[in-house]
C-alpha cells in the first residue's frame, strides 16, 4: 500500500508516458473493408476514436496546446495502446481492485477539496470581494466580548445586553455613549467606538459582510464574530482612493524635529532626495532604499491619522511639509499612485489582494467551513441540547457504554444539504473518534468536530452533485492507477517474471553480464585532519578499516567494490596500489582519503548478481510482446491517413 500511495501522483501522467516507443511504432497500419469515417483515426476494440479525442488528450496533463502533425503521429499508436490497457485492465477486473478502489477514494476527497477552491470557491469569494473592493466604508460600533466557546446561557446574556444598547441607539442615544456604556474594555481601552476609513480585506469576514450589507446611516442587528457581540453603523461611504508608494525622511519621537528644516532647505535647492534621506533620515531598514517604505492605502497597517495625513497629499509636489504622526515627524515623497493598464491586470491585482486576507485560505478547514456556510446547513439546537443534558447527567459513564432511547437516538442533530444526520449518529461519532472517556466531560467543540467530520465524509458525492465536471476528473485518475498497476503487474513485476527467460538472456549474452576490472575501497571522511591521522596510523597498524568506528575514531566509513561511482573523486582510485592511501581531497564539505584495499580482476557475474540488469533488458522485449497480445485481442487499428487529412483540414480552418 505505500508503493501504491506514493505513485498516486504521478500514475495518471505515468499511465499514458510509459509506454515503449519502440514498441508502439509496431502497431498493426492496415486498413479493413468498411473503413470508417475520416475523422475516425484509430479503432481499439469497438471503440472508434476521433482526432478531437487524440488532440484532447495530446496535452492533458501539461500546458500543450499546439502540436505538429508529426508528433500526432507519433502519439497515435501510444494513445491507442493506452486505450488498449483499458480495455484488458476492465475484463480482467481492475476497475473493483479493492487496493485501486482504496487509493482513488482517498485520491477523489482531496481532488475533491482543491476542485472546490478552484472552481467555486475562489470565483465566488472574487466577485464578492471584487463588487466591494471599490468603496471604503466608515463606521463605528459596539462590542461586548464573548468568549469563543461561552456556553449557550452566556450567549443569550451578551445577545440580550447588546440588542439592549441597539433599542437605546434607535431611541436617539448616540453611538459613542453607547460605546461607552456597553463595550468591553480591555487593558484601558474600548472594545469599540469609531473606526477609521478602511475597504474589503481589512477585518474579519463575518463583520465585512454586515458592514457592506448596510445603509449609510443604518444600525445592524448584533451579530457574532470571533470577538464577541456587536452592533454596527455604517456612517458614510465614498469611492476607494488608489494605493500610493511612499518613501520618508523620518525623526523619531522625542527628538530635535528641527533637523528635517534642514532637509527641506536642502530638498528646496534641488538636492538628491535620496542623499537627503541618507543624511537626515532616522528609520536605518528605509534609509538604503531612499525612505521606501511601500504601498499606502485606506486599511494600511499604520496609524489612521498618518493615513489620512499620505491619502490626502497633492501628488503633483515633488514632497510634502513635515508632519506629526504618533510614530515621528516625517517628510513624504509620493513615488507612484497606483493604476491598472488593462482590466486583467486589475483583477489579478485584486486576486492577489484577496488571496493575501484572512477570508481566503488554501486548506481543507478552510473549504469546510465555506461549504458549511453556503449549504442548507441546519442544526437543531434543541435536540442537541436535550442530548448533551442527558450526557452530563450521566456522571461517569463511558460514551461507548451509553444507550440512546429510540425517541431520542432518531432525533435530527445536523442537516447539510440533503443528508440529515441523528442523534445516534453523533454518538457512534463520538465512540469512534474515542472522544471522552466519560459523557460528563462532553465539550460543545465535539460537535463542531461532528459537523465537519459529516462534511468531509460527504464531501465527494456533493462534489459530484454540484459540479458534475469533477466526475471526469476522478474517472481519468482511476484509469490511470488502473494503467499503472495493469503495467506494473503485466511488465515490471519482478515476480511475475518467467525466470528461464532471463537464464537464456544471461547464458546467451556472458559478455553484457560481466564486472570489469573494480576496486574494493574505504571511503574515510572527517571534518578534522587529526580524526583522519588517527584512522591512517590504525589501519597502518594492522586494524581492519571496517573496525575504525568501532575504536571510537570519530570519522565516516563507506566501502564499495561495485564500480558504480565515476569521475572525482573516484577517478582516484585508478591510479593507487592496493593497501595505499590516496592523498587528502575535499569531499561533500568535509576531507577526505581513499584507502584501496584490493583491485578486483574482470569476472563474470553471477546469476543473481546478474539478475537486476537482466530484469531491466529482459522488460522492453516483455512489453513488446504484451503489447502485441493487447492489439490483437483488441484488433487495434489506426488510419495515418485520415490523422494527416483532419490536421491539414483543422489548420486550413484556423
Amino acid at each position: 500500500m505505500e508503493k501504491f500511495g506514493f505513485m498516486r501522483t504521478i500514475c495518471v501522467l505515468f499511465a499514458l508516458v510509459f509506454i515503449s516507443c519502440a514498441g508502439s511504432s509496431t502497431t498493426t497500419k492496415e486498413k479493413v473493408s468498411g473503413t470508417p469515417p475520416s475523422n475516425i483515426v484509430g479503432i481499439v476494440g469497438d471503440e472508434e476514436i476521433t482526432y478531437e479525442e487524440l488532440t484532447t488528450n495530446f496535452g492533458s496533463g501539461s500546458s500543450l496546446s499546439e502540436y505538429t502533425l508529426e508528433e500526432l503521429q507519433e502519439f497515435l499508436p501510444i494513445y491507442l495502446d493506452y486505450r488498449a490497457k483499458i480495455l484488458s485492465a476492465k475484463k480482467e477486473g481492475y476497475f473493483e481492485d479493492e487496493r485501486i478502489l482504496d487509493e482513488y477514494e482517498v485520491y477523489s476527497k482531496q481532488a475533491a477539496y482543491s476542485y472546490w477552491l478552484e472552481n467555486k470557491i475562489r470565483p465566488t469569494l472574487f466577485d464578492e470581494f471584487k463588487s466591494k473592493f471599490t468603496k471604503e466604508m466608515k463606521s463605528s460600533h459596539v462590542l461586548i466580548a464573548l468568549d469563543p466557546n461561552a456556553t449557550p446561557e452566556d450567549s443569550i446574556k451578551v445577545y440580550n445586553k447588546i440588542l439592549e444598547a441597539r433599542d437605546k441607539f434607535l431611541g436617539g442615544t448616540p453611538l459613542d455613549e453607547l460605546d461607552s456604556e456597553y463595550s468591553t474594555v480591555r487593558q484601558g481601552r474600548s472594545m469599540g467606538g469609531d473606526l477609521p476609513w478602511f475597504s474589503v480585506g481589512t477585518t474579519v469576514k463575518p463583520f465585512e459582510d454586515v458592514l457592506y450589507s448596510l445603509d449609510i446611516g443604518e444600525i445592524s442587528m448584533p451579530f457574532r464574530t470571533q470577538f464577541g457581540y456587536h452592533i454596527l453603523l455604517l456612517e458614510d461611504t465614498r469611492e476607494r482612493a488608489p494605493s500610493r508608494l511612499i518613501s520618508h525622511i523620518y525623526v523619531q519621537r522625542g527628538q530635535n524635529i528641527s533637523q528635517l528644516d534642514s532637509a527641506l532647505f536642502e530638498l528646496e535647492r534641488g538636492n538628491d532626495w535620496n542623499e537627503v534621506v541618507k543624511k537626515y533620515t532616522q528609520d536605518s531598514q528605509s534609509a538604503s532604499s531612499g525612505g521606501r517604505i511601500g504601498w499606502v492605502n485606506y486599511g494600511s497597517r499604520y496609524d489612521p491619522s498618518f493615513i489620512d495625513t499620505v491619502m490626502q497629499l497633492d501628488p503633483s509636489l515633488s514632497n510634502s511639509d513635515y508632519f506629526i504622526s504618533s510614530y515621528g515627524a516625517h517628510i513624504i515623497k509620493i513615488d507612484s499612485i497606483q493604476t491598472f493598464f488593462s482590466p486583467e491586470a486589475y483583477n489579478d491585482y485584486i486576486m492577489k489582494e484577496l488571496e493575501d486576507t484572512r477570508t481566503f485560505r488554501k486548506s481543507n478547514s478552510f473549504v469546510i467551513n465555506w461549504l458549511k456556510e453556503n449549504f442548507k446547513t441546519i442544526e437543531y439546537t434543541n435536540n442537541l441540547n436535550e442530548f448533551t443534558t442527558f450526557l452530563t447527567s450521566l456522571d461517569s459513564t463511558n460514551v461507548s457504554d451509553i444507550q440512546l432511547s429510540n425517541d431520542l437516538a432518531l432525533k435530527s442533530v445536523f442537516t447539510y444539504d440533503e443528508f440529515t444526520f441523528t442523534i445516534q449518529d453523533l454518538l457512534d461519532y463520538l465512540i469512534t473518534s474515542s472522544k471522552g472517556p466519560f459523557s460528563s466531560n462532553y465539550i460543545p467543540s465535539w460537535f463542531t468536530d461532528y459537523q465537519e467530520y459529516v462534511i468531509d465524509s460527504n464531501l465527494t458525492k456533493l462534489t459530484i452533485k454540484e459540479l458534475p465536471d469533477f466526475i471526469e476528473q476522478t474517472e481519468n485518475y482511476k484509469s490511470g492507477l488502473v494503467v499503472y498497476q495493469i503495467n506494473e503487474d503485466s511488465v515490471w513485476s519482478a515476480a511475475t517474471v518467467d525466470t528461464t527467460k532471463l537464464m537464456e538472456l544471461y547464458i546467451e549474452n556472458p559478455e553484457d553480464y560481466s564486472y570489469d576490472q573494480r576496486y574494493y575501497y574505504h571511503l574515510i571522511s572527517s571534518s578534522r585532519d587529526t580524526s583522519l591521522q588517527k584512522a591512517i596510523d590504525f589501519i597502518n597498524a594492522g586494524n581492519s578499516p571496517d573496525s575504525i568506528r568501532a575504536f571510537g575514531i570519530p570519522v565516516g566509513v563507506v566501502s564499495d567494490s561495485t564500480g558504480s561511482f565515476q569521475g572525482e573523486p573516484f577517478d582516484k582510485l585508478a591510479e593507487m596500489n592496493e593497501k595505499t592511501f590516496s592523498e587528502v581531497f575535499d569531499y561533500n564539505t568535509r576531507k577526505a582519503i581513499f584507502y584501496l584495499s584490493s583491485i578486483l580482476e574482470e569476472r563474470k557475474m553471477t546469476f543473481d548478481e546478474a539478475f537486476n540488469k537482466l530484469l531491466a533488458d529482459y522488460q522492453p522485449l516483455r512489453e513488446l510482446k504484451w503489447l502485441t497480445q493487447l492489439r490483437s485481442t483488441f484488433n487495434v487499428k489506426l488510419y495515418p491517413e485520415h490523422l494527416e487529412k483532419a490536421y491539414q483540414e483543422e489548420n486550413i480552418s484556423k
